[in-house]
């Protein structure tokens, strides 16, 4: 997937809020993210650490048998991703939030 800003990035992961059970999405989320690790700038390290974290914790989430278990740390995982996306910038995009 292609993005042009974290705005365009933001629409696409809410949109994965809608489902948290099925399956795949989080390994479709970490793929998709993938793509965009070397344009994003985050406002300090601290956000950085936090969105890797998120980030490896969504391949290893999708090895998770117990559905329950799966939805509440792919839910977690993905609101913590979106705080993150949504105060940092591409690095093509001028001034940060």
């Amino acid at each position: 997937m292609a993005f042009k800003n974290c705005n365009e990035l933001l629409e696409t992961l809410e949109q994965y809020q809608q489902d948290y059970y099925t399956k795949g999405k989080a390994l479709k989320i970490h793929n998709a993210l993938t793509d965009v690790l070397p344009k994003l700038n985050f406002r300090n390290d601290k956000d950085s650490l936090e969105f890797y974290e998120c980030y490896k914790n969504l391949k290893k989430i999708e090895s998770l048998t117990n559905i329950n278990e799966y939805s509440e740390k792919f839910a977690h995982n993905l609101l913590r991703l979106m705080l993150i996306v949504n105060n940092s910038k591409f690095s093509s995009e001028e001034n940060y939030n």
